[in-house]
């Protein structure tokens, strides 16, 4: 909107590195890899998880969020006051490898992002690599991000705003239900564009 140039955009991406076996969680692991600080907690996630909780004793049982990273007071507080203390465990920093493999095993990927039209463009790095992990990415932003272009294109998860409460609901429901029967799984396509060597041959192209 600022220019009339021509623009090309090169999106971050993942590594093709070893590859990694998947040791899918026993329990239905809701898993957030990165820092959740206080200007990003999602209380529209945390209230449709203790109702899904109330509603649901074997849910309640099989539930764990797992956060990875820099969590601030303000989202365990939170997670404390809508009854999900119990559900969830915070580790902390980890290294990188193990974040990789986590994402692996995870039954759900969350990535959340701050409810702002500023954000709508801001890609995390990590959704490249949930691309890689290929386990279903719940994810929750504002309207119009590009985030949802990508999970639509490749077909890799759901995307919510922070006003779809039932939506969002639904979907968990729905994970939950295929996680119950041992098929909770992902049919991702058109994710190889972005592997840091497709999007290095695109800028090589470009130049």
């Amino acid at each position: 909107k600022i220019t009339n140039k021509p623009i090309e955009v090169i999106t971050n991406g993942y590594d093709v590195s070893k590859k990694i076996i998947p040791n899918l969680d026993s329990q239905f692991t809701l898993v957030h890899i990165g820092s959740l600080l206080s200007n990003r907690n999602p209380e529209i996630l945390w209230k449709v998880l203790s109702e899904i909780k109330n509603e649901n004793e074997e849910f309640s049982k099989d539930l764990s969020i797992k956060l990875m990273g820099a969590v601030s007071d303000d989202v365990l507080k939170s997670i404390e006051d809508f009854g999900l203390a119990n559900n969830c465990k915070a580790y902390g920093y980890i290294s990188h490898q193990e974040a990789i493999q986590q994402q692996h095993n995870s039954q759900v990927l969350l990535l959340v992002e701050m409810d702002t039209p500023e954000t709508k463009s801001i890609i995390p790095g990590k959704l490249f690599e949930y691309l890689a992990a290929k386990r279903p990415i719940l994810a929750l932003g504002p309207e119009g991000s590009d985030v949802n272009e990508i999970l639509k294109e490749t077909n890799s998860g759901s995307y919510f705003n922070y006003k779809d409460k039932e939506s969002l609901k639904s979907q968990i429901q729905e994970y939950y239900k295929d996680y119950s029967k041992n098929q909770l799984n992902v049919s991702s396509k058109n994710i190889e564009q972005f592997s840091r060597r497709e999007l290095t041959k695109k800028m090589s192209d470009l130049i």
